[in-house]
């Protein structure tokens, strides 16, 4: 009779079914906290949906021509748009309406998800054989738990899009040094292409890891390496090349800091926004842990991947004075390598899996649904408003659904707004209460002209002042709308 298999072997789960109920679970808490949140857009967002608007008016007029001619060579701002034109053709399945519902908004939540398989599958590479399961599913924990990138990915922010990017480049740069091939070698262009396409940052955030995986390929990656930039150029040079102009006043832009603080202040603020705001006290803690062990063991090329990922990216954004939190947001996988091999490593990994994860997403939770001082103040570096994306869920949208209601019964013209309310940055960095309600009644099917000052075009009045008026509480700003018709006395 054969001898039993040793403990490391022994397969107390089944990872596969693991990381999918993980999975399924995550996106059960993650849509539920979208379906209870409708704060109006932050103002860097709400123009991210405006942009997929336009793509989403390409497919409704079935000029599938002009959708990708938006896409690939279409000036349009700052920022390319592959992650716009995605949500374009996303919100056009679902025939328009307003963004915010649950099935619009969702389409954002597989960029994590994305993100943590690929990273599941990296982390299978730097550990034994007998032990691949756990370090895939303490890398998808990880990332499913990471604060930050949950919070973006409730958001339409292109950097959520860029945490799925990054990963899997760094996936795809794996397998092409595990077995060079030309069709390899296309995939990581067109993977690297499409993460250029969803944000110009892509190359400041993914270099360093990119160039320490394929740099193991010795003299064969110069070869391949050329395979690899042409089909990066087939898919992002062409709008590189055309908006050449614009990218070089966003990147001289981005040379000149908007605070007056010193190189103490910018050197401190990519790491105090990971502890808190990136990972959270629970994964910060097993980071530290992971490295610690990590550091004395003989096989370290899953640490120098680690921290190639992180901290050269890292040590990059430093270098740019304008500085974000949301920007470290692909970065942050990286820490999952570290712990995933540090628990395949571990006597008894199935418990230290288990509490960590119920640790990490218990943290996840609290700071979903408790307002907690997770942002650090940067008044030295940014002297404006901050943009909270990790909060608890908000039911007030600020009476716009009850205010489009009430007009779409009402005699067609422009509305006029008296005393247009100014949205706190405590609430979150935003536009006027006016700049919300027109992209709000044309996508609820009401085309109406918004205006502020009296005149015979208008019959409707919405007046924050002073009635009288049928009324719309807004608690959230602590005021009262009142909307009447002129004509009716």
């Amino acid at each position: 009779m054969s001898s039993p298999a040793p403990q490391s072997a022994v397969h107390w789960f089944d990872a596969g079914r693991a990381c999918l109920g993980i999975v399924l679970g995550w996106l059960v808490f993650s849509l539920g906290w979208i379906s209870a949140d409708h704060l109006p857009r932050d103002g860097d967002e709400e123009g991210h949906v405006g942009a997929a608007e336009l793509f989403l008016g390409d497919l409704m007029r079935s000029d599938w021509v002009a959708f990708m001619e938006r896409l690939w060579v279409g000036p349009m701002g700052e920022y390319p748009q592959a992650f716009t034109a995605g949500v374009g053709a996303w919100w056009w399945l679902f025939d328009g309406g307003q963004p915010g519902h649950v099935s619009v908004r969702s389409i954002c939540l597989l960029s994590l998800v994305v993100a943590a398989v690929c990273t599941g599958r990296i982390s299978r590479r730097y550990v034994r054989e007998e032990t691949q399961g756990v370090a895939e599913l303490t890398a998808v924990v990880v990332v499913l738990a990471l604060p930050l990138g949950n919070g973006l990915t409730r958001h339409f922010m292109p950097e959520g899009a860029l945490v799925a990017a990054v990963a899997a480049s760094i996936w795809l740069a794996h397998r092409l040094v595990e077995r060079p091939g030309v069709i390899r070698a296309a995939l990581l262009g067109l993977s690297i292409g499409a993460g250029l396409l969803t944000k110009q940052t892509f190359v400041l955030v993914a270099a360093v890891p990119l160039l320490w995986v394929l740099h193991r390929m010795g003299r064969s990656g110069v070869r391949y390496g050329f395979g690899v930039v042409l089909s990066t150029l087939a898919v992002a040079g062409p709008w590189f090349a055309q908006n050449s102009a614009n990218q070089l006043t966003y990147g001289l832009a981005s040379v000149f800091g908007q605070g007056d603080g010193g190189w103490w202040a910018h050197l401190v603020f990519y790491p105090n926004s990971l502890v808190l705001l990136g990972l959270g006290p629970p994964l910060a803690a097993l980071t530290g842990i992971a490295v610690w062990r990590l550091q004395s063991h003989r096989d370290r090329r899953g640490l120098w991947l680690g921290a190639a990922w992180l901290v050269g990216g890292i040590l990059i954004l430093l270098l740019v004075p304008k500085k974000y939190p949301r920007l470290m947001a692909p970065l942050l996988p990286g820490v999952a390598i570290w712990i995933a091999i540090a628990s395949s490593r571990a006597i008894h990994s199935h418990r230290w899996v288990t509490i960590g994860g119920v640790v990490s997403f218990g943290w996840l939770g609290l700071v979903s649904m408790v307002d907690l001082p997770l942002h650090p103040p940067r008044p030295a570096i940014d002297p404006g408003c901050p943009q909270v994306w990790v909060r608890p869920p908000s039911p007030d949208d600020l009476g716009l659904s009850a205010v489009a209601e009430l007009l779409r019964t009402a005699p067609p013209g422009p509305v006029r707004i008296v005393s247009d309310p100014p949205i706190p940055c405590s609430i979150q960095t935003t536009h006027d209460w006016s700049a919300h309600l027109s992209p709000w009644l044309r996508r609820s099917g009401q085309e109406r002209t918004i205006v502020f000052e009296s005149s015979a075009a208008h019959r409707m009045v919405i007046d924050w002042e002073k009635g009288p008026g049928e009324e719309i509480a807004v608690p959230t700003l602590g005021v009262t709308a009142h909307i009447r018709d002129n004509l009716v006395p």
